[in-house]
């Protein structure tokens, strides 16, 4: 497998080449003003995009949030410029004032978006740029409620575009105008379909090149070329079918091949401009004996569910964040990923693209425990958002071969207003526009809502909301034999786990509770990795989740923060449970000792346990082998006799090892010493 570095050296390659053409992209991250309220208020503090107002994991303030910024705009670009703002993202909705005027507004806290704002800039002078972003719920903008933290703020920066007067549309949906649609594909071709916008002078001739690349060619494997007219209303759409001989498939983690498609377009008279992007060529599919098919084949789908926050960031997250959350991702060893809440940072979906990872990606389309769990209301506005929240998830997705699932609804029940007829109307449309991949949604109730997509999934708790771990195989084998007509599989399961409680995985452990042992989030994950192989009926499982996130519903720590994460939420500490998975997923050979943090024991005899996907492994206590055992299924378990005070645990297998020291105490100096440190007259 490539290196992520290697990845994202080729990604930075190919942004800077962009840049060459007459489309300039500047960054607009630096000397914001920030303040609470609406417009411009003196108090304004220095801010840097990304921003979120809330931080860690909480939400202290819900409401607008105004951001203003001053650019000197050149005199020069008063002749053949159009100047566009596009926003990464604002939390929830976002409105423009250039110059104290109304330019523009987004209504939808998740796709970037962009605006012309060349009728109201100054040129040769100071502009002022004021966005007033609010984060409260609306109940015409999805999601309606939602058990998340959504921060407030511009948490994905903003950038000015400069074009020529002609130039390939940045007004598609927040892209860069040029769509790719793959129509057909076998083994000896696959026929594609370009789809460019433009926007320019009425009555203009364009020449457009299509230029397609496989990866390390230095010229075309393709080349055609066509002309356009700009219509009267300054706009024209130009569809350029080609054709790939032989294709090689995007295959997953195996091989993720990516072509590069390069549209150029110049007008005889001087203005040109160019876009790029990937191509990735596969098939997808899913039926109840293979599970999910990727070019025809069954392929295992390893899922993680991720949610866009980190710790002392909120939402705004740096391009560094997202690299190591890919890397912790594919180090585990998993291979797909769960994108909860509208669509995430671009770049996370280049790097996917370009590391083979399957994603499915969720329309906020919603039900949390605000307004009563209600994630929809029968309404003309809602609808609409709701609707074009999909149409612009589709435009920004449809580039990226890595996103082969689309969510459409999550948790949404069907009281009240009954949202099942205005479900498969978003259904149908994702159908239409993007035939080449799967619709999905998560379901929390039985009946016809399940039938609306092409794949349905459950939350499923067993062990940690209500009932037995075991009861996982008791709905499982329900499911195979009463739901054939379903294609059913395990949208999100998993317990929590604080790294800072150390306790018996014998001790009954409940989400409503604030004790949630790490020990027993190991111990749930073991048994559920056991019980999904013993199922394989499900097209695909993902675990909740990858890191802990911001949620206000479960707190162990008075920060909303749910520890549900197998990493911790500033990604420091991978939890035991990462090793459950990396031990069975993982071709990275490693070795690591289990319950490391709880690092005092009442008593002698202690059992030690490793995750390593080695084929052998020994322990030494006190510099004194234990023994080497084979492992099963990523876990060896030794009972241990320890000596009265600090002892030093190490496994090893070859070059690989793992240590940690434990203080053993008897029982009745534990207790004494408990005792003592509760009165405050422990001595030192």
């Amino acid at each position: 497998m490539r290196s992520i570095n290697h990845i994202i050296l080729t990604l930075l390659a190919s942004f800077s080449i962009l840049s060459a053409s007459a489309r300039e992209v500047i960054d607009l991250n630096g000397g914001w003003r920030f303040s609470y309220g609406a417009g411009f208020d003196r108090k304004m503090s220095d801010v840097t995009l990304p921003h979120s107002w809330n931080g860690g994991g909480g939400i202290s303030y819900f409401g607008i949030g105004s951001y203003l910024k001053e650019i000197t705009v050149p005199q020069e670009w008063a002749h053949n410029k159009r100047i566009y703002l596009r926003v990464g993202a604002a939390s929830n909705t976002a409105v423009l004032l250039v110059n104290g005027r109304y330019a523009g507004e987004h209504r939808g806290g998740f796709s970037p978006f962009t605006i012309d704002i060349t009728p109201y800039i100054n040129f040769g002078v100071s502009n002022s740029i004021l966005i007033m972003v609010d984060n409260a719920s609306q109940t015409d903008v999805i999601p309606l409620s939602s058990d998340r933290s959504f921060y407030g703020g511009l948490y994905r920066g903003c950038q000015l575009i400069v074009t020529d007067a002609d130039h390939i549309s940045v007004l598609d949906d927040g892209t860069d105008g040029v769509r790719l649609a793959v129509r057909d594909i076998n083994d000896s071709e696959a026929m594609v379909d370009a789809r460019i916008m433009f926007d320019g002078t009425p009555g203009a001739d364009l020449n457009v090149t299509l230029d397609l690349f496989a990866p390390s060619d230095s010229a075309p494997i393709h080349t055609s070329s066509a002309t356009v007219r700009i219509g009267d209303d300054g706009m024209a759409e130009l569809t350029m079918p080609f054709t790939v001989e032989n294709p090689v498939m995007w295959n997953g983690i195996e091989n993720p091949f990516l072509y590069e498609a390069v549209v150029t377009m110049n007008n005889n008279g001087g203005a040109f401009d160019s876009v790029r992007l990937p191509l990735g060529l596969r098939t997808v599919g899913a039926d109840r004996d293979g599970g999910f098919m990727l070019n025809g084949r069954p392929y295992e789908l390893r899922g993680v569910i991720l949610h866009q926050d980190r710790s002392g960031k909120g939402a705004a997250l740096s391009r560094r964040d997202i690299e190591e959350d890919v890397s912790m991702i594919l180090g585990m060893g998993a291979n797909a990923v769960r994108l909860t809440d509208g669509t995430h940072d671009e770049y996370f979906y280049d790097l996917c693209d370009a590391n083979g990872i399957v994603v499915w990606s969720d329309l906020p389309l919603n039900a949390g425990e605000g307004r009563g769990g209600k994630g929809f209301i029968d309404s003309y506005a809602f609808k609409d958002n709701a609707t074009r929240q999909l149409e612009e998830m589709i435009s920004q997705l449809e580039r990226h071969p890595s996103v082969v699932m689309l969510g459409i609804f999550s948790n949404i029940r069907s009281v009240g207003d009954n949202p099942q007829g205005f479900l498969r109307e978003l259904n149908d449309y994702a159908k239409e526009q993007l035939p080449d991949r799967l619709t999905v949604c998560s379901s929390i109730e039985d009946g016809s809502i399940n039938t609306i997509t092409d794949l349905v999934s459950w939350a499923q708790y067993f062990g940690w909301e209500s009932g037995d771990v075991d009861d996982y195989l008791k709905w499982a084998d329900q499911f195979k034999k009463g739901w054939r007509d379903l294609m059913p599989g395990v949208g999100e399961y998993g317990a929590g786990g604080d790294i800072t409680v150390q306790g018996s995985t014998s001790t009954a452990v409940r989400a409503s509770s604030e004790y949630h042992p790490e020990s027993y989030q190991a111990w749930f994950h073991e048994r559920y990795a056991d019980m999904i192989d013993e199922t394989p009926y499900f097209w695909g499982t993902f675990i909740n989740s990858m890191f802990d996130y911001g949620r206000p519903r479960y707190t162990t720590d008075g920060k909303d923060i749910c520890d549900m994460g197998l990493v911790t939420f500033d990604r420091h500490v991978p939890k035991d449970a990462y090793y459950v998975y990396k031990a069975l997923w993982s071709d990275e050979p490693f070795v690591h000792i289990a319950e490391k943090r709880n690092d005092k024991t009442t008593g002698f005899n202690r059992k030690v346990k490793v995750y390593t996907n080695l084929d052998s492994v020994e322990l030494t206590v006190n510099g004194k082998s234990v023994g080497s055992l084979k492992p099963v299924r990523g876990r060896a378990v030794w009972d241990v006799t320890l000596q009265p005070g600090v002892n030093t645990i190490a496994v090893a297998s070859g070059a690989y090892g793992d240590e940690v020291t434990v203080e053993a105490f008897s029982d009745v100096l534990h207790k004494e010493l408990s005792s003592a440190k509760a009165t405050g007259k422990a001595k030192k």
